[in-house]
């Protein structure tokens, strides 16, 4: 990639941050909604200092969520200084975590634009990727949607690698396990990467199918390994409260 691209999806990345913190620095806030209140707090709290031998079920199933990537929440409800700030930088983080894979996915899916026209049609996939209802309600509350997202985002862009390679295919999958960790109801999207690489005219060896199956498992176990295993120790069930019937202590 050429220095100018560098600097290019450099550049976006800065404006999307920009453009995010401005939302909590306009309004003075950040908006603490009930999932907020009941369970987002908690399970930051949780996430830093463990209270199985304190709790029991203190914000209902949802105490058993995956709790890391609300820590930052936890941390922004004990901040005593200007709340604006601290959400604001929240926002900004979140913005500059999602921007590099859109605007990688974007030149991928159009190899063949050059100069003033490849920047600017990267930069309106960027801009129509940001106006997604979804990025503009997630960047006003504390839901992990979009943390959750970005290891999905970064394994669509690696699965648009023109190499095809297994080792690409693996990768792409392994970015998928980390997402589904995050967040379970991402497990969904393995079949979507999968045809990505069923393309017309390509074999699918063994080794890439194999390969495809054993990095999603490292990624969703290095991701979710810490987590369930204390709800394994528990409850005897992993992904408590779900799949019990699976599990002899769920």
């Amino acid at each position: 990639m050429t220095r100018a691209l560098v600097l290019e999806a450099l550049l976006l990345t800065l404006i999307a941050a920009a453009a995010a913190a401005s939302i909590p620095l306009s309004t003075g806030y950040l908006a603490w909604s009930w999932d907020a209140l009941n369970h987002h707090i908690y399970l930051g709290l949780t996430a830093e200092s463990p209270r199985w031998d304190l709790d029991v079920a203190a914000a209902s199933f949802q105490s058993y969520q995956y709790p890391y990537l609300y820590w930052p929440v936890y941390r922004m409800a004990l901040w005593t200084g200007p709340g604006s700030t601290v959400a604001a930088a929240w926002s900004a983080f979140q913005a500059a975590m999602l921007l590099p894979p859109v605007w990688l996915i974007s030149k991928r899916l159009m190899p063949d634009a050059q100069g003033f026209e490849g920047i600017a049609l990267r930069t309106l996939a960027c801009l129509l990727a940001g106006m997604s209802t979804l990025v503009l309600v997630c960047l006003e509350t504390t839901s992990n949607d979009l943390m959750a997202a970005v290891p999905l985002l970064w394994a669509v862009a690696v699965s648009l690698r023109p190499d095809g390679a297994d080792r690409s295919a693996a990768l792409a999958a392994a970015l998928w396990g980390v997402s589904a960790a995050f967040k379970l109801s991402n497990g969904m999207f393995l079949p979507v990467l999968l045809l990505w690489w069923w393309r017309p005219g390509w074999r699918f060896p063994l080794r890439r199918g194999l390969g495809i199956a054993a990095g999603a498992a490292l990624g969703f176990v290095f991701a979710y390994g810490p987590w369930g295993w204390q709800l394994w120790a528990l409850t005897g069930n992993p992904f408590y409260p779900y799949l019990g019937r699976w599990f002899a202590g769920g």
